[in-house]
């Protein structure tokens, strides 16, 4: 593995808290918190510095190792069936992501094109970068970070004057527990996924900082409670409730370059890059727990991406028949699950912690 840079790294770090933002989080916080929304997501921000903490500790405990590596010196040869659990739910986020991709390019830009044509026409790069390596998927990250920052500027600034903050209130409508609710979905898509970067060994990115990716934490969810503050102070929650994607509805109020034609198409894709970076990262870490698991070789780690990928292909074309039943699996199910892996990273970090504490205690 070549070395990244810090900030190619928190750039990764960013994509990866933003990706799912679009199809899977603020319609369904907004179903909950509704005018409340922006608010759940500082609530989200603050309890998820604890999933957080977990996943910056794992990666400062063996600096050299990557999360398969770790956990594999911490619970010897059980860690490797943990290592199985890692892989299938690296893929199947890597899946939701990918249905969730081409759902959202499908209902809004090619309706009439099949899913297939669509998941063919993004799975080509995704496999192109992954055999590349994380240093091409980390490079092209960055670009398009600058990118992306500019974009939600001019959106900030081309929808600023439609703000109505009669549509914010009453202010703390929404019950404690439908805040706790809200900021439980937040967490599940947008923070937990942080765990997918655990697979980067901390010694492979360069002057690496933690308290760079907490400020770029910090930064990447200010981002995404910009964007259901903007969404309900211009919508309404009435209005922002009818939208399938309500902050992609949202560019079409946009007033600043209203001389270039459908500005929204340009700036949405911004969400299709996040998603792909999440794609790759998530088939990444299945690739790599692999080749450390079971000390693959390379070609092996090559079939490995292919398999992914065709997998990958054929299973979002035949998971769900209708959004309906997606929705239903990610309002559910989909989270339940993601808090099974927080909960396992936070096994395996006292697992961590205790070994240090005897090594320590030994060693004195």
């Amino acid at each position: 593995m070549k070395n990244i840079s810090s900030l190619e790294y928190n750039s990764l770090l960013w994509f990866v808290i933003r990706a799912s933002y679009t199809g899977l989080v603020l319609s369904n916080i907004i179903n909950v918190t509704k005018q409340d929304s922006w608010l759940a997501g500082i609530m989200a921000t603050i309890l998820g510095l604890i999933p957080l903490g977990i996943f910056l500790y794992l990666k400062s405990y063996d600096k050299e190792n990557n999360i398969a590596g770790t956990v594999i010196d911490l619970f010897g040869n059980f860690g490797k069936f943990i290592n199985i659990v890692l892989i299938v739910g690296g893929f199947l986020f890597s899946l939701v992501a990918f249905i969730d991709l081409t759902y959202f390019v499908n209902s809004q830009f090619l309706f009439k094109t099949s899913r297939l044509i669509i998941g063919l026409c993004f799975i080509i790069p995704i496999g192109y970068g992954l055999f590349k390596g994380i240093e091409a998927i980390a490079k092209t990250s960055l670009i398009m970070f600058w990118i992306v920052v500019f974009i939600i500027i001019c959106i900030t600034a081309g929808v600023i004057n439609g703000i109505d903050i009669d549509n914010l209130k009453p202010f703390f409508e929404a019950k404690p527990f439908d805040f706790l609710h809200s900021s439980l979905i937040m967490i599940a898509y947008n923070i937990i996924p942080l765990f997918l970067l655990t697979i980067i060994p901390t010694n492979y990115i360069k002057n690496y900082s933690y308290k760079k990716s907490i400020l770029f934490y910090f930064f990447a969810l200010l981002s995404l409670i910009n964007a259901a503050f903007l969404t309900i102070s211009v919508f309404g929650r009435d209005l922002a409730l009818l939208y399938q994607y309500p902050e992609f509805n949202l560019l079409k109020k946009f007033a600043t370059f209203e001389f270039i034609d459908r500005i929204e198409t340009v700036f949405s894709l911004e969400w299709v890059v996040a998603l792909i970076i999440l794609i790759s990262i998530a088939l990444y870490f299945v690739k790599e727990i692999i080749k450390t698991t079971f000390k693959t070789k390379e070609k092996t780690n090559k079939i490995v991406i292919i398999i992914s990928c065709l997998l990958l292909i054929v299973l979002s074309e035949f998971t769900f028949n209708t959004n309906a039943g997606a929705n239903y699996f990610y309002k559910s199910f989909m989270i339940y699950i993601m808090f099974f892996y927080l909960i396992l990273a936070f096994i395996i970090m006292i697992k961590a912690l205790l070994k240090k504490h005897f090594i320590n205690k030994n060693s004195s």
